[in-house]
């Protein structure tokens, strides 16, 4: 059982307890602290975030649904292996409704808008001179939802966060100080596309930008092939 080294939960604050055990496993399962493949007890990640079995069980269930989970009467319960094909399905919906958002935003996109992207990228580039690949995929994960807030569809962001965790486990794989400055660059140059009013290079450029996962999966695959399902497409 991995030791997933976080602080008991705080019975009582907002959110509900279910929802802070969810989020909690659900970082762990993206981050691959708890790896493709491995066995959770519910009875350990209970005792190990101070809560009673029941949120466990119900935060269970929910990851269950998203596809990461695989639970089993009488037999242990395992963190999925990636899929291939539902990593290919996530960056399809994403993409999707990315770049309608991304295209909106174009037309949306006021000084101030532009200006709070310019600060995405200016927190994104301390991340990577600190070195801190988890902090750095946060900010990754609030520059898209500002673009989605800039085109006035912030509900879209979480549309994409139901599919895109497949993705994520791959990206965290990938996710070197390399591919850190390489996605900063990304960034910036969509930024800039944004600022100057450029509705189809915007669009180029994140279809080029969320597009990497196609050919980051192969290499990932072959490095990691025990973090698989065998559902080669």
């Amino acid at each position: 059982m991995t030791d997933l080294a976080i602080e008991p939960i705080r019975s009582g604050s907002p959110p509900t307890t279910t929802d802070q055990v969810f989020d909690t496993l659900y970082a762990a399962v993206v981050s691959l602290r708890l790896s493709p493949g491995s066995k959770v007890s519910e009875a350990e990640i209970a005792k190990q975030l101070d809560v009673s079995r029941q949120p466990v069980r119900d935060a269970f269930f929910r990851l269950s649904n998203l596809g990461f989970l695989s639970i089993r009467p009488q037999r242990a319960t395992l963190i999925t292996k990636i899929s291939a094909q539902a990593v290919f399905d996530a960056a399809f919906v994403r993409t999707a409704i990315e770049v309608e958002c991304t295209r909106l935003a174009v037309e949306r996109r006021s000084p101030a808008d532009v200006a709070r992207l310019r600060a995405h990228l200016d927190d994104q580039t301390k991340a990577i001179e600190t070195s801190d690949p988890r902090a750095f995929h946060g900010l990754d994960e609030d520059f898209h939802l500002t673009l989605c807030r800039i085109a006035g569809h912030e509900h879209a962001w979480h549309l994409v966060l139901d599919h895109k965790a497949h993705m994520d486990r791959v990206r965290f794989l990938t996710l070197s100080a390399d591919r850190q400055r390489e996605v900063l660059q990304e960034h910036t140059a969509l930024v800039d596309a944004i600022e100057a009013g450029d509705s189809d290079h915007s669009e180029t450029l994140l279809r080029a930008h969320l597009g990497t996962i196609r050919t980051d999966l192969p290499k990932v695959q072959a490095a990691y092939p025990d973090y698989f399902q065998d559902d080669a497409l």
